[in-house]
């Protein structure tokens, strides 16, 4: 008998392991870059947070702005996965917007890390920056966000502003208000700051004698 058939097999690859371990590296940069910033960071640092060497680190991501750049777009999927989710559901129009923000802040609420992340990409890759959802183009007439709106002006919720418009402020809205959060550090219940900005958004701040004088 050869050497060979008396070779025992070694333990199967695991499939799932580089899958799991770039989620690690992801999930530990994050919150490294969001403490120390993406100048400050050094990719040891990452390394010794996870108890590895720096070549396991650069065995998946080769430099440090690929590294910083792939963990702000694991955050914005997870983001879009979960707002995704909230737009397949069989709600009203009303319903819909208050479930998708409550969604939203309750995002930023449990990862404060991944908004620190968006806005140091902001500063440190102007031309790599992503809107954070609800931003939506002009010609992007197929959209969920397009069958939405459409969905909300139909049934006579809002008014038929443009589409653009609305997605904008409810984004710059948001977006402010996760900034204020961060840059405060205020802690904040998501449920109650997302009634706080419903109720501005779907009843405005007129009385109604004076919107009827308006």
């Amino acid at each position: 008998m050869s050497v060979g058939e008396h070779r025992k097999p070694g333990r199967p690859k695991d499939p799932d392991l580089e899958a799991r371990r770039k989620a690690q590296i992801l999930d530990t940069a994050a919150r490294v870059f969001a403490t120390y910033g993406f100048a400050n960071t050094q990719v040891q640092t990452i390394a010794n947070h996870l108890g590895v060497g720096n070549g396991t680190i650069y065995r998946y991501f080769p430099t440090k702005e690929q590294l910083f750049l792939s963990a702000v777009e694991r955050g914005l999927s997870e983001l879009q996965a979960e707002m995704d989710a909230v737009f397949a559901q069989p709600l009203d129009g009303v319903a819909l917007i208050r479930e998708a923000i409550r969604t939203y802040l309750r995002f930023f609420h449990r990862r404060p890390e991944m908004a620190e992340l968006f806005i140091q990409e902001r500063a440190a890759f102007p031309h790599h920056h992503r809107p954070l959802y609800f931003t939506v183009k002009q010609d992007d007439i197929e959209s969920k966000h397009a069958q939405f709106y459409q969905q909300l002006v139909q049934a006579g919720v809002i008014r038929p502003i443009p589409q653009e418009r609305l997605f904008a402020v409810i984004s710059d809205l948001l977006y402010g208000t996760i900034l204020t959060n961060l840059l405060t550090n205020r802690s904040v219940d998501p449920e109650t700051q997302a009634d706080d900005v419903l109720d501005v958004i779907l009843h405005g701040l007129l009385a109604a004698p004076a919107e009827e004088k308006r």
